[in-house]
């Protein structure tokens, strides 16, 4: 592992930074920051909000100018390469990317190929071999006539990263490329990566908000804090307590999946509850890892909680596990059933306080939704989180955005942030407590 600046990496870096320094207006995100990626390498960046992963791709892409240091791809400086030569060996899918016009799926990842195409030159059967491969690996071939402003935030996300793969380059940067993508999709996003790197010998750098996805899939993690490399290396070097703590500020446990035997990252077991500090119940509505944060700030702060339905081997079904939490639990990637919707029901209707996390909503588990809104008919307080709009979770064809609207009207606060709902609980509960007996 290396600290600070992390490591060049030497000869045989396929795109390598040098004390890389940048930022926006007078403002400086990173610091003197090294990093290298290799053939055939999959590298997970990692770190808080706000750490400089996504400034780092943006730099590494030439998005944005180095303020000091270099960059290289293939030994040659970046600003060296003209754009279609750039293009040619360097593939970036960003954070975010609107779809402003009425494209179709099959044109959008098309234009992944026009580097290779000579100027006023027609495609080539290879490249719409290279435009077909790339959308059935990322699971869009039935999307291909569909205009790329009728997608979901899902089926948008893929669709750009089916148009990288298009492109053929040596060097893959992704930002979050599991944003907005549901438990299954999720995954098979990072398998696909992690192929690419072994059969194509790609070297693949991305941005990942899961600390367990990373771990499972990624060869080397970068983990980053205020614009600097705190930790370079392996999954099992970096994901430790005293690194992780560094960056981000909070205890955490770290374990070991069963499943994979790699490293498994939860929140530190909380302290109890002061005696006589009752807490409100609460029930979590969540998955796909939208809920841990709130569920280990709520267990922290010495409420029972309670969650689901959440299918197993879900990042928030783990973090329950770990935390102690009890689960309506449904098997994994399984729609949601009557047996398990019946016990979700019966938690939430226990609960103080019901919280619906900002989740993506699909056919398998539109049902939580639906228990959202039981527990609003019995008067149930309803906290619902919004970190991003429904319609780009909503994977049902608008189903779970009625759904949500309505809960919305019914709710007792819709917040922006995690952050928040610790505090609203807790003013919900002071509102909600009767006043002391004469």
């Amino acid at each position: 592992m290396h600290a600070e600046n992390g490591d060049p990496g030497g000869q045989d870096a396929v795109i390598e930074a040098c004390a890389v320094s940048s930022g926006y207006d007078a403002r400086r995100v990173l610091c003197e920051l090294s990093l290298a990626a290799r053939a055939g390498e999959l590298v997970g960046l990692i770190g808080p909000n706000g750490s400089g992963k996504s400034t780092l791709l943006r730099v590494l892409s030439r998005v944005l100018p180095c303020w000091s240091g270099s960059v290289t791809v293939r030994g040659r400086l970046l600003p060296d390469y003209a754009p279609t030569e750039l293009a040619r060996v360097l593939a970036y899918v960003p954070q975010t990317e609107p779809a402003l016009f009425d494209f179709t799926v099959r044109q959008v990842v098309m234009m992944g190929r026009h580097p290779h195409i000579p100027r006023m030159a027609a495609a080539t059967a290879s490249d719409y071999e290279h435009t077909n491969r790339a959308m059935a690996l990322t699971d869009v071939a039935h999307l291909s006539d569909r205009p790329i402003t009728m997608l979901s935030g899902g089926e948008h996300r893929r669709v750009l990263i089916a148009r990288a793969l298009a492109q053929d380059c040596p060097v893959l940067l992704l930002d979050e490329p599991t944003a907005h993508l549901d438990l299954t999709h999720q995954a098979g996003v990072l398998r696909l990566l992690a192929r690419q790197c072994r059969t194509e010998r790609t070297a693949v750098v991305a941005a990942l908000h899961d600390l367990n996805l990373a771990a499972d899939h990624c060869d080397r993690l970068l983990l980053l804090a205020h614009g600097r490399i705190l930790a370079d290396g392996s999954p099992d070097a970096v994901l430790r307590p005293e690194p992780l703590r560094d960056a981000y500020g909070a205890d955490v446990q770290v374990a070991r999946n069963p499943l994979t035997g790699h490293p498994f990252v939860v929140p530190a077991d909380p302290e109890p509850a002061a005696p006589g500090g009752k807490r409100p119940r609460v029930h979590l509505i969540c998955g796909g890892g939208s809920g841990s944060d709130i569920m280990a700030e709520m267990v922290r702060g010495g409420y029972t909680v309670s969650a689901g339905v959440l299918n197993r081997l879900d990042t928030d079904e783990q973090t329950a596990s770990a935390l102690g939490v009890t689960c309506a639990l449904e098997q994994p990637f399984s729609p949601i059933g009557d047996a398990a919707c019946a016990e979700a029901e019966s938690l939430a209707l226990q609960a103080d306080v019901v919280v619906v996390s900002s989740l993506a909503v699909g056919r398998g588990n539109v049902r939580n939704l639906q228990v959202a809104g039981l527990a609003a008919d019995r008067g149930i307080p309803l906290i619902l989180v919004s970190e991003s709009p429904i319609a780009a979770r909503d994977f049902v064809q608008g189903a779970a955005t009625s759904l949500w609207l309505d809960l919305e009207r019914r709710s007792a606060a819709v917040l922006a942030d995690t952050g928040d709902v610790e505090r609203t609980v807790r003013s919900l509960s002071r509102e909600a407590k009767p006043p002391d007996a004469a």
